[in-house]
């Protein structure tokens, strides 16, 4: 059940049928009863009442006898659903809870600070769900939480914060029955929580069961890729049970990672920095080109094993070669990182002389390949490549005019570095045509197709 928290009054509510609707009702400026009443009676979609205290993140201001007196007033409208914190007197709960059968209760705690490390909850209630909510830390503690939920079926799990939005999409693969999402980005009542229009419509939320097969990307940064609305788009299109998240990941946090991967039934993954030469570690099978090449951008999780390949190089290299064949041809790469050593690997299996210039040139000789500073950029080459994070890495007095000039960023598209490549009539090539191109491949490589 995706719930969509609105804050305005009943009167002003613009409806969509395809979530049901939270009432904050301790947000609104006013209560009345009767509005609600006829607005439960109208509504096509199960309606939850909340009126949350503010040592849970909500804003009623009276006092708790106060708040059980107005809650019971509401109950007795009999909504379909209703939201009681846990940690309400017990006497309360067992009261309403059998005084009040025609509604559903969600009784959920709530700790926006931290996520304990043991999770409990009232065994002897039977509610339609418990939920946790809670701030969590990093992409592990929420795939923690996400195996919580899938090990204990009344139980839902909110990962608040932004390291945690990922696993709001997950909730129905682990068998939340409620999760929460905010009508607009002016309307968000939880930090971490996606808008409903992004539930739906990137993330095909309503689709998503127990048997959805679960990708995504990995590194630090993470939120300029385009990744989640590219591959999520195939899916939908190739009809495919499946759902791709971001994850931030650091380099010190993959040894626990990988486990938990593996247990949330994670399928496949892509790999950005810093993690593309840090994660050969972790793989038990890897294409013979990478090992040459140093570095991983997609993995496939199959059997308890771990496959990895490259598709950067590839991807890259089909983009350049739009202009024409490299063979024969002079490439000059900035930088000499993950990406550099995939494009320079491909690049020479395709018949061109490569050339590496790095800021730490003991980097770029390691590569393999001719090597040198990035002060030493020849007169005479055919293509410049910048696989470098440094939006302008060289004196664009360099760029020579009319040859091929490609930036593997794809976030903005005109980067600095290829805006002084145009100004020199440069044949330029966009980042986003190389992740276009190896996203294609990683989706071969994960679906044979």
């Amino acid at each position: 059940m995706l719930l969509c928290s609105l804050i305005r009054q009943p009167e002003k509510l613009d409806w969509d049928e395809r979530h049901e609707v939270e009432l904050r009702l301790d947000l609104f400026s006013h209560i009345d009863l009767e509005s609600i009443q006829q607005l439960l009676q109208k509504s096509t979609r199960p309606v939850v009442l909340t009126l949350r205290k503010a040592a849970h993140g909500g804003k009623f201001q009276g006092t708790e006898s106060q708040r059980e007196a107005l809650i019971e007033r509401l109950l007795s409208l009999e909504p379909p659903f209703f939201d009681l914190e846990v940690d309400m007197r017990p006497e309360f709960l067992q009261k309403v809870l059998e005084k009040y059968p025609k509604t559903n209760f969600i009784l959920s705690y709530h700790n926006f600070n931290e996520n304990p490390k043991e999770h409990r909850y009232i065994e002897k209630h039977t509610p339609f769900t418990y939920k946790i909510a809670t701030m969590v830390h990093s992409t592990n503690e929420a795939l923690r939480m996400l195996l919580f939920s899938k090990n204990h079926p009344n139980v839902s799990v909110i990962c608040m914060g932004e390291l945690g939005e990922f696993a709001r999409v997950l909730g129905p693969i682990v068998g939340n029955r409620v999760n929460y999402a905010c009508a607009s980005t002016e309307e968000i009542t939880a930090p971490g929580q996606l808008t409903i229009s992004d539930m739906l419509d990137i993330y095909n939320y309503g689709a998503l069961n127990e048997q959805t097969a679960i990708y995504g990307l990995i590194g630090d940064p993470v939120d300029k890729s385009p990744g989640h609305k590219y591959h999520n788009e195939v899916f939908l299109k190739r009809n495919l049970n499946a759902v791709y998240v971001k994850m931030v990941v650091r380099p010190e946090e993959l040894e626990e990672f990988i486990p938990l991967a593996k247990q949330i039934g994670i399928r496949g993954l892509s790999v950005t920095i810093p993690l593309k030469e840090k994660i050969l570690p972790f793989i038990d099978e890897i294409d013979p080109s990478c090992v040459a090449i140093g570095a991983i951008n997609t993995l496939k999780f199959t059997e308890g094993r771990i496959k990895g390949t490259n598709t950067d190089g590839h991807g890259a290299l089909d983009a350049i070669e739009k202009k024409g064949a490299v063979r024969g041809k002079k490439v000059v790469l900035l930088g000499a990182g993950g990406a550099a050593r995939a494009i320079a690997f491909e690049a020479k299996q395709r018949g061109a002389d490569v050339l590496v210039l790095n800021r730490t040139v003991e980097r770029a000789i390691a590569l393999g390949y001719e090597a040198g500073g990035l002060d030493e950029v020849p007169e005479q080459y055919d293509v410049l490549i910048n696989c470098s994070p440094d939006p302008l890495p060289i004196d664009p007095a360099k760029i020579q005019p009319g040859t091929v000039a490609m930036d593997v960023v794809y976030k903005p598209r005109d980067t600095l570095f290829l805006q002084e490549a145009a100004k020199r009539n440069c044949q330029i090539v966009y980042g986003e045509e190389m992740f276009l191109n190896q996203a294609a491949r990683q989706t071969a490589f994960w679906f044979g197709v």
